[in-house]
């Protein structure tokens, strides 16, 4: 079982080894430990280091004896913060992982649940008072029928005040209420707000109906409904194995609970229901989610402003050659869609651009569903989805024109000198000499654009449940001039995904094989003389599983070609062309075999080239040979 099925839930998480080590934790888990869900995983701390209980959680002190999911036990804790809080937590087995045994352990925050259950339980008794002080008045009733027509007018009179009292009760309760007995059938008794809650009115229905189950959900909801009257297992334990949320028509989101309603002897009578819109906490949670991702974009804009401008440009080239290929309609060069796209939602990945990543990871999808089955319905559909993107770059750009600058600004490269220092020096250099300048002046270490691939590689390792150590820069203080090598550097985004995601092992395998469990990213520069001229290479080398030959031999023997003439060495070479990719599952991550084309493409644009090297369970390197430019070349040089 892959633990990332918890990182949606909304309830905290944790995955603990036999020695009570956090190997897994999700973002609510993460907040409520006032901790990151990396700084978690990566340091796998004991779980007893991170909360002080009030009192000792007895499934805690002997895990290998759990073999079932423990009771709830609700606690007090306090974290190394200082922040308190009170919860109910289960242990259960969770699936080996590498042969090694794994406990999963479920939070409940009760802090705010406990006050509202009391809010509940006053109201219920509440109720429970009114309905046995009608069930009295009716017994009255009963007693002095005969013949006593004159109490009988007064007793109903009674009756109807004390039933419009308990309507009105009802009916003033913004939450859905209503009861049901242990065949199913739901009582009179209801307040007003169902009709909006669950959309109906539950009286003399059957509560299957009133949820809108399908036949397939009903026959185990009536399981769940003989366990609960029987009292098999506590109330508390049981009731929250019920529909936990009500599928509203509108959208809204309705969270269902469920409270006992018992005899004076103890005994479950009904179980009352009540259904909550929580659409608003839920639409806060959404909210906040998307401000804590506007805020990270922004401290990227802010700590990365020469990239961004790299960015910018190179993404009006990319949305200007992406226009120009679907207004060839039909005749659209479909490699070229390919890699516009993929390296779009590469770089709005880098800033945090959703809308961006998000549109343009649809978009690749409908170009595969044009490329299967070919027709002007197929294309429409991905040049509408295609423009789209134009459309949340330039509002990406108009949101943050404070921070990006003006037009003008974004065209060009500001580079900020002491404007004396140039009055004084330039004028009065021959041109000789100028070019001195330019290396002195306009010229910036390679080294400085990879670092923002430093956050890439980490965020990419956090979601495949990896470990890599920050990337070694070797020689980053060579000189160049940024501009022409603008769009190689932006492609590169491509091959640190792909050391991550297709190189790097996971922790317990690299340990298998004596490595260390975190994997290691070196990039190194090199200037070199020729004949031809100067030259620039660069090298990013994974200590990943390296690239297996006969993985990629059998790709293409699936499709009926051969590669028996081919050495190992050319064989890898295939990671180059255009929409081949090892990876069997598509993820916004890889699969879909355009990243190392788009490389290629971009180191013979300024005239050098892309190759790789690699050996099995050592790693793999990728080798980029270009020219050494100081300017923008007239006629490319091929690289020796």
């Amino acid at each position: 079982m892959d633990a990332k099925i918890f990182d949606t839930l909304l309830e905290p998480v944790f995955i603990l080894d036999q020695e009570k080590r956090v190997s897994y934790c999700n973002e609510p888990a993460s907040l409520l430990c006032d901790l990151s869900v990396r700084k978690i995983v990566r340091s796998q701390p004991f779980f007893d280091q991170l909360f002080r209980f009030s009192t000792p959680v007895e499934a805690l002190q002997s895990l290998s004896e759990i073999h079932d999911p423990t009771p709830y036990q609700e606690v007090s804790f306090q974290i190394e913060s200082g922040k308190t809080g009170k919860v109910q937590l289960t242990l259960q087995p969770f699936p080996e992982i590498d042969g090694k045994k794994r406990w999963l352990v479920f939070f409940r925050d009760v802090t705010l649940e406990e006050t509202l259950q009391k809010k509940y339980r006053a109201e219920l008794e509440q109720k429970e008072d009114v309905i046995k002080d009608l069930q009295v008045a009716q017994a009255e009733l009963e007693k002095y029928s005969k013949n006593l027509e004159k109490m009988v007018d007064e007793r109903t009179a009674e009756i109807q005040t004390l039933n419009r009292t308990m309507t009105a009760l009802l009916d003033s309760l913004h939450q859905g209420f209503f009861i049901f007995g242990k065949e199913g059938d739901c009582l009179d008794v209801f307040s007003k707000a169902c009709l909006t809650t669950i959309e109906n009115n539950p009286a003399q229905k059957k509560i299957w109906s009133v949820l809108g189950l399908s036949e397939k959900q009903v026959p185990g909801f009536k399981n769940w409904m003989t366990t609960l009257f029987s009292e098999m297992l506590p109330f508390e334990d049981l009731a929250p194995l019920g529909p936990a949320k009500y599928a509203h028509s509108q959208g809204l989101h309705i969270q269902l609970e469920y409270y006992p309603l018992r005899s004076n002897q103890g005994q479950i009578e009904g179980v009352v229901v009540v259904a909550t819109d929580i659409s608003s906490l839920v639409q806060a949670q959404l909210d906040a989610e998307k401000e804590r991702a506007h805020a990270k974009m922004i401290v990227t804009l802010v700590q990365n402003k020469r990239q961004v401008q790299g960015f910018l440009q190179e993404s009006e080239a990319l949305l200007q050659e992406l226009n120009q290929e679907l207004s060839r309609g039909l005749n659209a060069d479909q490699k070229s869609l390919f890699r516009c796209l993929h390296t779009l939602k590469g770089g709005a990945s880098i800033f945090s651009i959703q809308s961006m990543v998000q549109q343009a990871h649809e978009s690749e999808g409908l170009l595969s569903e044009w490329k299967t089955q070919p027709s002007t319905e197929h294309f429409d559909r991905l040049k509408q989805s295609s423009l789209k993107i134009q459309d949340y770059f330039q509002k990406f750009i108009q949101d943050n024109e404070p921070i990006l600058g003006s037009q003008q600004k974004r065209d060009s490269r500001w580079v900020e000198l002491d404007s004396r220092q140039l009055n004084q020096f330039y004028p009065r250099l021959p041109e000789t000499l100028q070019l001195d300048f330019l290396q002195q002046f306009l010229m910036e270490p390679v080294g400085e654009y990879f670092n923002q691939y430093q956050e890439v590689v980490q965020s990419i390792a956090e979601q495949e449940m990896k470990s890599v150590l920050p990337i070694q820069l070797r020689n980053g203080s060579l000189p160049v001039l940024p501009e022409p090598y603008s769009q190689l550097f932006s492609t590169l985004i491509h091959a640190f995904r792909n050391a991550v995601d297709h190189g790097i092992e996971s922790p317990d395998r690299r340990m298998e094989l004596q490595k260390n469990p975190a994997g290691q990213i070196t990039v190194s520069f090199e200037k070199s003389q020729t004949p031809e001229g100067p030259w620039l290479l660069i090298e990013i080398q994974d200590d990943g599983g390296g690239i297996d030959p006969a993985k990629i031999r059998k790709k293409f023997a699936d499709r009926g070609q051969s590669l028996d003439q081919e050495s190992d060495q050319q064989v890898i070479q295939h990671i180059f062309d255009s929409q081949f990719s090892t990876k069997e599952v598509l993820t916004e991550t890889s699969g879909r075999g355009v990243g190392m084309d788009a490389i290629l493409f971009s180191a013979q644009q300024i005239g050098g080239t892309a190759w790789v090297e690699s050996k099995v369970g050592v790693g793999t390197q990728l080798k980029i040979k270009v020219p050494y430019l100081i300017h923008w070349p007239e006629t490319a040089k091929k690289a020796a």
